[in-house]
């Protein structure tokens, strides 16, 4: 039952501290196949139930926070010591009546510089009678509380496309911006941004009818980031004053006329400011893992890693180090199983190498959905397998 679900929670919760190990599963029989790489410092099942990580984030205190989905709620862990142990549930979330909906992409998590932890999602009604609706929650005390800033009605009730929200960024300023869909016209669901001043008063300020954002970011200099798939084609749009306007800084296809659409996924920057955007590509009859890299701050693009391994591929997360390494996380697929893929530039000017290619044994599923990288250079790449809510670090 659930209620005696929560009653263990509970009872795991009061120590405040608990290692990885008392969410390991019994281990597979086989071990990943090769390459692999990486160390996995959780692997978390909700009681009776399942879970999978949506978002990573650094606080300026050096905390990583985790942004995930089980059992139709919303929850947030923590690690103080590098993914060593983690506490939690920070947070546990589901308005009264509603469910927390997570797709292919679930929200995120993100901080500011103050330390202020903002959660992205979105909620619906099970009996398809209430408006589908976003919800941005909040904490000021390192995620021991949390309120709901905004809860914004997305679409007709009913209508799945239109309750997704992919990304959460904030920006130097202390605003926060939100990535997703919302139906502007009928039953058209539509790439919406949403901005908060200050982490509150929330308003749209993008709207781009039958585009998919993916993805969103917060670079120093050059301003807000989103990138997504409109008309077929990879596309990566940018406001330099705060959200006011809105430009599209590349319009991209590895080959016109494909069935299957490009789609930019990801994106971030390394120490140099460089924007890096992840995602894929198709050409003939193949689809491709693509990585595209901008030295001016989304004024000119170029293709920096064009991956083809067996089956079909994606990119889908950037995150650089304090060293100077790229790293790109994304999924190969062939008929039987999704795998885990990272691939790695040392320094930034090396080659890209597979260096994971990961399968948590026995899932068929095993599929990366978030990174973050911390001030001791260490990588985190958080998603998936089967039921489980895995966390590895690099």
């Amino acid at each position: 039952m659930k209620t005696s679900s929560f009653l263990r929670l509970a009872l795991l919760s009061a120590a405040a501290l608990f290692n990885h190990a008392a969410f390991a599963a019994k281990p597979g029989p086989n071990p990943p196949p090769p390459p692999s790489s990486g160390m996995l410092v959780l692997d978390y099942l909700y009681p009776e139930s399942y879970a999978k990580n949506w978002g990573l984030t650094v606080a300026p205190s050096g905390t990583i926070y985790a942004s995930g989905i089980t059992d139709h709620r919303g929850l947030v862990l923590a690690s103080t010591d590098s993914g060593n142990t983690w506490i939690g549930p920070l947070d546990d979330f589901a308005p009264s009546g509603r469910d927390v909906f997570a797709w292919y992409l679930g929200g995120g998590i993100a901080s500011d510089a103050a330390g202020n932890l903002y959660v992205a999602g979105a909620t619906y009604d099970f009996d398809e009678i209430q408006a589908d609706q976003w919800y941005v929650r909040r904490s000021t005390d390192g995620g021991a509380t949390w309120t709901t800033v905004d809860d914004f009605i997305s679409g007709t009730p009913g209508y799945y496309g239109s309750r997704d929200v992919t990304g959460v960024a904030v920006g130097a300023a202390g605003d926060v911006y939100i990535s997703g869909l919302s139906e502007v016209s009928g039953s058209q669901a539509s790439w919406t941004i949403r901005k908060g001043v200050g982490g509150a008063s929330f308003s749209t300020v993008d709207v781009v009818v039958a585009g998919f954002p993916y993805a969103i970011f917060a670079h120093p200099t050059a301003g807000i980031l989103v990138v997504g798939t409109k008309g077929g084609a990879w596309v990566v749009r940018r406001s330099a004053d705060g959200g006011a306007t809105w430009s599209d800084v590349d319009t991209f296809q590895l080959s016109k006329g494909n069935l299957s659409p490009a789609a930019a996924l990801g994106i971030g920057a390394d120490a140099r400011g460089n924007l890096f955007v992840a995602g894929r590509g198709r050409a003939s009859n193949r689809q491709h893992w693509l990585v595209r890299k901008s030295i001016d701050g989304g004024g000119s693009w170029s293709t920096v890693d064009d991956f083809l391994p067996s089956g079909i591929a994606e990119a889908r997360r950037f995150a650089g180090t304090s060293n100077g390494d790229l790293y790109v996380a994304g999924v190969a697929n062939d008929s039987t199983k999704h795998r885990w893929i990272v691939r790695k530039n040392p320094g930034g000017s090396g080659t890209w190498t597979t260096i994971d290619d990961y399968q948590y044994v026995p899932a068929t599923s095993t599929e990366p959905h978030a990174m973050a990288a911390d001030a001791s250079g260490n990588l985190f790449v958080g998603g998936g397998g089967g039921a489980h809510w895995l966390i590895k670090r690099y």
